[in-house]
């Protein structure tokens, strides 16, 4: 049975068309595509929910049940292995976020071969660009010395260290064009899919992590249990694709026509990868600063924070991701009213959610602490305020960054982000080596993001911005 026509996703789906029904959203010959819309994202937002859910589940269990038996450094290892799946995204070269915005536009035309082109050469190209991440990236860990980059006490966490690495790199080159799979199927206005595929993937998590504790794992059965069972239940979407002919491998595949497509993906894909460079300089290479300044042992204060505070950002992306495949369609047909409300919806429900959310997490984070790590971490106070505020601040960003996203608005993005590398990344050596405290790794990207983003996007760019939604200014 597919995925999307059983019973639990058809029933919420019906109310959600009652609920919609009244709204006055669209005119005329629009109003019935604006209100689809709006079903696609709650159900979207809907599957999304479970999935976050479980996600969090998993989080949880990943401190409480490894932090006692792997003990702190070597728990801030795994921390900063994880941390690599954001580091190394880069690596698709911005080909995966590429596909969004074309297959929506190939959608909207109707054009079933061109839907296929496009998906199947895209999802190749990322094949092709996975094989030989892999091969480069396998090469570079055999050349580091793990046990000075991370300062690492013992030789025997060394090698396990190194193991589980060569394990991760694997799963995330596997994962580069299943990354594209993903997004296709946001350009389709279908991404309750991939969150579903995430959901039974953070299922079967569960009782592995459980199992990994039993028998006192090493790390390398941990990265496989958790970042593992996310890309093998991806491939479920593979299947999809396949079933519908959207992605079909031919001898002719490269053959025909829709190369200006082609052309333009990459053109696309090259200032996503930009994109993706600067946030790494500044935000994701956190861990590994935060290690080598600090030691390892701070990097699992500082993931314990962060991961109290993820639901805030997890939540928000659900609500505001299935809104870029919407923003694109509505962009493609010129329907500024439908993007003039949904911006103005999502920037206000994202930033009170937020804010709301990030003080019951910081007034409950005693309790919620002693419960989750018991008496194996302690969480500085001014660490765990960083981290509530910078949740905010992120999940402003995002919900601002899809709508930007949706109108192919990448050259503010661009300019944003690298304002935002160059004021993070010194900013946090310089306040670190001052302070000696891990805290000030994530006041700096707070205070670089707001300096990068005010500048770009309301002082140099906001005519050029505002104009997608047209009607004058937002009030």
């Amino acid at each position: 049975m597919p995925l999307a026509d059983n019973f639990f996703v058809r029933a919420p789906v019906s109310i959600l068309r009652l609920c919609f029904r009244r709204l006055p959203f669209g005119i005329g010959a629009s109003e019935g595509r604006d209100r689809d819309r709006y079903v696609r994202a709650a159900r979207s937002a809907a599957c999304n929910a479970v999935s976050a859910a479980m996600g969090f589940a998993v989080v949880l269990l990943s401190v409480s049940l490894t932090l006692p038996y792997l003990g702190q450094e070597r728990f801030g290892i795994w921390m900063t292995i994880s941390s690599l799946a954001v580091m190394l995204s880069v690596l698709d070269l911005g080909v995966a976020n590429g596909l969004v915005n074309l297959v929506a536009d190939a959608k909207t035309s109707g054009d079933q071969e061109k839907l296929q082109t496009i998906a199947t050469r895209g999802v190749l190209l990322l094949v092709v660009i996975g094989a030989a991440a892999g091969a480069v990236l396998v090469g570079a860990v055999r050349l580091l010395d793990f046990q000075r980059l991370l300062k690492i006490e013992s030789a025997d966490v060394t090698r396990e260290a190194v193991e589980s690495t060569v394990v991760f790199i694997t799963l995330f080159c596997v994962n580069i064009p299943l990354s594209g799979v993903r997004k296709v199927f946001y350009g389709l206005q279908r991404a309750w899919e991939p969150h579903i595929a995430a959901a039974i993937g953070y299922f079967f998590s569960l009782p592995l992590l459980y199992l990994c504790n039993r028998y006192r794992a090493p790390l390398p059965y941990l990265v496989l249990s958790t970042y593992g069972m996310q890309v093998g239940t991806t491939l479920i979407l593979v299947w999809r694709l396949r079933r519908e002919r959207i992605f079909r491998v031919h001898r002719g595949i490269w053959l025909g026509t829709g190369w200006q497509d082609s052309r333009l993906l990459l053109r696309t894909s090259g200032m996503f990868l930009i994109l993706q460079l600067g946030m790494i300089c500044g935000s994701a290479c956190d861990p590994l600063i935060v290690s080598n300044i600090l030691g390892a042992k701070e990097v699992a204060r500082l993931a314990v924070a962060q991961r109290l505070f993820q639901a805030i950002t997890v939540g928000m992306a659900m609500l505001s991701g299935p809104l870029w495949g919407l923003y694109a369609d509505a962009h493609s047909r010129g329907e500024k009213m439908f993007i003039r409300h949904t911006l103005k919806v999502s920037m206000g429900v994202t930033g009170g959610i937020a804010v709301l959310t990030s003080a019951l997490i910081l007034a409950a984070s005693p309790w919620l602490l002693k419960v989750w790590t018991g008496n194996h971490l302690t969480v500085p106070f001014p660490l765990l305020c960083a981290a509530g505020m910078l949740a905010v601040v992120e999940a402003m960003g995002n919900a601002f960054t899809i709508f930007l996203n949706g109108m192919s608005e990448l050259r503010p993005q661009l300019l944003a982000v690298l304002i935002f590398s160059a004021v993070s990344i010194p900013l946090k050596v310089c306040l670190l080596l001052k302070f000696g405290t891990v805290e000030w790794v994530v006041w700096s990207s707070i205070i670089a993001s707001i300096i990068a983003d005010y500048g770009v996007y309301i002082g140099l760019c906001r005519k050029q911005i505002l104009a997608h939604a047209s009607l004058g200014p937002l009030s």
